[in-house]
Order: structure tokens, then sequence, then C-alpha cells
């Protein structure tokens, strides 16, 4: 019987071991950025700034026409349903918009377009970098490779995420106003008013929580997996996937229990 339960404990115990490990040494990383950060007193190196607008570029403007496309989907869909919104009062569709796109839609949407996007190229450039010693390099030339590699990325995604949510919303929200009439709903001033109407100071701070922690959180991971690659090519595919599907996973917990504390509390 104590063989039994040791066998189950050590199942289930390892695991869990190994997942508390592997989350707290992502929040040593996004923590020692700001840490860097803090250090710097804002004032960024010109090197590590040019890397982090690089970032900026590719990881936000660069995906920014993916983020419309998908935003103006979203908003046809949600539009489609604003007849029979409106038929049961005028301020459901407002609450309807918020509850879908505001507190759900755009941050979870967005995050998963960063991954896909950056968060895999990112673990693919540093385990390359690291593979072909890159990175080895940059510790011979007297440069630390967490704030010319690490701190621009966490920081250059946290924005990006931040930045294609606010398009994202204004998008989906002002296609929405735009299709209603269109599909038997309000007019669009009267959407935008349910919509204004149906916010709460709790969607400011559970939008900023589900944008920037989720940012540093992709970048973290993508970076922790990119480092961790062996000294063979054959982990760059693997570094990849593993810095996807742990991103996907962090997200979607993260942002369910954003969810479940502000709203359900």
């Amino acid at each position: 019987m104590a063989g039994r339960s040791e066998s189950l404990l050590r199942a289930f115990g390892d695991p869990a071991v190994d997942l508390a490990v592997y989350l707290t040494d992502i929040a040593a990383i996004a923590g020692e950025t700001l840490l860097a950060v803090g250090r710097s007193a804002g004032r960024i190196r010109p090197v590590v700034r040019e890397v982090l607008w690089r970032q900026v570029y590719f990881t936000a403007v660069r995906a920014a026409p993916y983020t419309t496309l998908l935003a103006l989907f979203v908003a046809l869909a949600v539009a489609a349903q604003s007849p029979y919104s409106a038929a049961a009062g005028g301020e459901v569709v407002g609450r309807v918009l918020v509850a879908t796109l505001v507190r759900e839609l755009a941050p979870l949407l967005t995050a998963w377009i960063v991954i896909v996007r950056s968060g895999t190229a990112i673990a693919a450039e540093l385990a390359t970098m690291r593979i072909e010693g890159e990175v080895d390099a940059l510790v011979g030339m007297g440069i630390d490779p967490f704030e010319y590699l690490v701190v621009p990325r966490v920081l250059g995604v946290a924005a990006a995420i931040a930045s294609l949510t606010v398009v994202f919303l204004l998008c989906s929200i002002g296609a929405s106003a735009l299709f209603s009439p269109l599909l038997g709903g309000p007019p669009p001033h009267v959407l935008l008013d349910h919509v204004a109407g149906a916010l709460r100071p709790a969607d400011g701070v559970a939008l900023a929580a589900k944008t920037v922690v989720p940012g540093m959180a992709i970048a973290a991971i993508s970076c922790q997996e990119g480092f961790r690659a062996a000294r063979s090519t054959t982990q760059v595919p693997h570094a990849v996937t593993a810095a996807g599907v742990r991103s996907f996973t962090v997200v979607f917990v993260w942002n369910t229990l954003v969810t479940a504390l502000i709203y359900l509390a």
C-alpha cells in the first residue's frame, strides 16, 4: 500500500514540481526584464532600443493587417446577432459586444495571432543563435545576452499585444456599428451608446491584465524555449512547438483566471 501511494505521489508530484519550476523561470524572466528597465531608469541603450523597435515593428505593425481582417470577420459574426439582441432590448446589443469583444475575444485572439507569428519566430531565432554559437559570441564580446536578446523582446511583445488589442477593438466595434443597421439592428450611434453604457471600470483593469501579462509571458516562454535548445538543428522545431503550445496554454489559463477573479468575484 505504501509503495502504491509513493508511486501515485511521484506520478502526480513530479509533473507538478516541474510545472512550478518552469513557471518560476518564466516569472523570473519577466521580473528580471522589469528590473533591468528600472535599473536603467527607462533609458534603454541605443543598441537595445533598436532591437526593441524592430520587435515592435514585426510583432505589431506587420501583424496589423491580419488583426484588422480577423476583427472584421468577428464584427460581422457579432453584428449578425444584432436583430435578435435588439428584439430583446437595445441595451442587450451593447452588453453582448462588451462581453464578447472587450472582455474575451479581443485580448485572446490578439494573443493567439502574436503567438503564431512572433512567439514561434522568437523561439526559432534564439534556438538557432544558440546552436550556431552566436549567444556565446555575444558573451565573448562583453554583451549581456539577456539585455540584448530577452529584454527588448519581452517589452516589444507586451507593447505589441496591447496595441493590437486596441486596434482589434476599434475595428470590430466600429464595423459592428456599421453592419448593424444593414442586418436589422440599431443605428451606429445607438449601438455605440449602448457599448459605452455597458463598459465598467473593471473592464479596463481586465483588459490591461489580459494584454500586458500575456505579452510578457509569451515572449518569456519563447525565449526560454529558444535558449533551452541543445546544440543540434533538430531541436529548433521542438523549441518552436513547445513555445507555441505552452504560450497558448498559459494565455488561455491566465485569461480564464482574470475573468473569474474580476467578473465572478
